[in-house]
């Protein structure tokens, strides 16, 4: 079991279910965040615990979930919607798994990637991969906890007068 799995699962489940009315399922296995057609949205977590939270949708499915949210005809989903839908699901899903995270602790407004752009975070390591199936399309959540570097402890060195 990977830190924190379940309660990303239940989490997961329960804001998809509750704000969207659609059914999501843990799936085995990774998805593919590399894909051109994925929309990534994530927020950092800083306090007690320091890492990202990340969440990474294909471009059918956001804009599925998309309509849902917003009550929107099928096929009239703008780009600023779709970045205001998964800034909103990562925002809700990151803040219910803060509330788990060592106290006291904070997150970040949503940062944002398009299809064809992928974020990266360094000075982390991924601690927690679950990936999930809503609409018959796989999606993933991932934990990056931050990962103490040479750089990082130069920072506690005292300066010389």
């Amino acid at each position: 079991m990977q830190f924190l799995e379940k309660e990303i699962q239940q989490y997961t489940q329960l804001v998809c279910s509750t704000l969207l009315d659609y059914e999501v399922n843990p799936l085995p296995g990774s998805y593919d965040v590399s894909s051109t057609d994925t929309f990534s949205g994530s927020v950092q977590v800083t306090g007690k615990w320091q890492g990202i939270i990340l969440l990474s949708l294909p471009s059918a499915l956001v804009n599925t979930l998309t309509e849902a949210l917003f009550s929107l005809e099928q096929g009239k989903v703008s780009n600023e919607d779709r970045k205001d839908a998964v800034g909103e699901l990562i925002n809700m899903i990151g803040g219910n798994i803060k509330a788990l995270l060592p106290q006291p602790s904070a997150i970040s407004v949503p940062l944002l990637a398009l299809e064809g752009h992928q974020q990266y975070f360094p000075s982390t390591k991924m601690v927690t991969h679950c990936q999930f199936e809503c609409d018959g399309k796989p999606f993933a959540l991932s934990l990056y906890e931050e990962v103490e570097t040479p750089t990082s402890k130069r920072k506690n060195i005292p300066q010389a007068n």
